[in-house]
């Protein structure tokens, strides 16, 4: 007889990539596991019930948030959404079901790892929490001190320990704890050396049957800049790269050519459409993996909060290879000059772009030996047989 799992979710402010890791998850559970997914949903829906064979969604809505709420004058520059409270008709939800159902396993996202771990625990004794969570680390610290950061660093302080001490209760009340990268995870075993067994490293993934294809493909003099191009931070970074860095390309490759993917696009990123034709703006988001196939070069993730390392995954399945920053491949397992190209300004990033665009042996070789990397540690198989052996 199958055990059946409690699963938290949330659909709330949360990028593509996030959604992505949380829905393959629950993909690969679903094999082991009857499901209870609660889903927190953003303000406008109504909350239903879908039931199939061994998932049943229960989705809560999420409500206005309160002025106390809002006034959080210690974590002002906290920024932590892994520690935020959790509603009362969540509660109530949660509350509910774990009345009416006995559960040998809980996964917890990791938007509900602070009250709702405290929760789940008084409530399921017995069960197995399983928890996917991210170390929070302090941009302020990494970036050093201008005179305002100096002013700010006694709360950068205060926040960071009180972050530890949360962080150490997480690893206390969870069976399992995985991570996205060995980073996260070193950094969470160093916090409590008596829980460190329980972490593991499940890193991001694809299926490779969703990128074969049986006709070959005929390479063009084109760059593909694979971020979300529909947030704040992808769309300056696209027209920063239109600004900084394609007029280099464009000077040793005059008839490259540059695309960009989104259905939504601000129009500040249609205008580079019209203003310079060798732009070319693809509203169609199925039509992204051809463009992929087809270019000479993928740009991915030169700024946070861009999305990453699934879209570097995508590149390599489509044996594109791809330019990024350090911090953008900071998660895989890659080597500079091996499998991927990485660039810190704007000179590196034309001058990778170039050296593909110009070296089609090295363009391959690049391809395939990151394609032989997705192979080794990224393949939905070898990820998927991990997690069902830990559960």
């Amino acid at each position: 007889m199958r055990e059946r799992m409690l699963f938290l979710s949330a659909q709330k402010e949360c990028s593509k990539e996030e959604e992505h890791r949380t829905e393959s998850f629950l993909e690969i559970l679903l094999e082991k596991f009857d499901i209870d997914l609660i889903e927190f949903c953003q303000g406008g829906r109504e909350r239903v019930a879908d039931s199939g064979y061994t998932l049943t969604v229960h989705r809560v809505v999420q409500a206005a948030a309160s002025r106390s709420a809002l006034l959080r004058p210690l974590d002002k520059l906290r920024s932590i959404a892994a520690f935020e409270d959790i509603s009362k008709d969540l509660r109530t939800e949660i509350r509910r079901l774990c009345s009416r159902h006995t559960y040998s396993h809980v996964f917890i996202s990791h938007r509900f790892l602070n009250n709702c771990i405290n929760m789940i625990s008084s409530l399921l004794p017995e069960a197995v929490i399983i928890t996917d969570a991210r170390r929070t680390w302090s941009r302020a610290a990494e970036k050093g001190g201008t005179v305002r950061r100096r002013i700010k660093y006694p709360y950068h302080k205060l926040n960071e320990a009180r972050t530890r001490r949360d962080e150490r209760r997480l690893m206390n009340k969870t069976g399992l704890l995985l991570t996205a990268n060995e980073r996260d995870a070193l950094s969470f075993k160093a916090l409590s050396f008596a829980d460190a067994g329980k972490v593991h490293v499940v890193p991001p993934f694809v299926d490779l049957q969703q990128y074969q294809h049986d006709e070959p493909v005929c390479k063009e003099n084109g760059i593909m800049l694979h971020w979300d191009i529909h947030n704040v931070q992808g769309r300056n970074a696209a027209l920063l790269f239109h600004t900084k860095v394609y007029p280099l390309i464009r000077a040793e490759v005059p008839e490259v050519q540059c695309y960009m993917v989104g259905s939504a696009a601000d129009s500040s990123i249609q205008a580079l459409s019209k203003t310079d034709s060798s732009v070319k703006i693809i509203e169609d988001t199925s039509l992204a993996g051809e463009y992929i196939r087809r270019a000479k070069a993928v740009i991915a993730g030169l700024d946070e909060g861009c999305g990453g390392q699934k879209k570097i995954l995508e590149a390599w399945a489509l044996r594109t290879p791809v330019v990024t920053s350090p911090r953008g491949a900071e998660a895989l397992i890659c080597e500079n000059g091996r499998d991927i190209l990485l660039a810190g300004t704007a000179m590196e990033i034309a001058e990778q772009t170039v050296k593909l665009l110009q070296t089609p042996e090295l363009a391959s070789l690049i391809s395939d030996r990151a394609y032989r990397t997705l192979l080794n540690h990224y393949e939905v198989k070898n990820v998927k047989a991990k997690v069902l052996s830990l559960v």
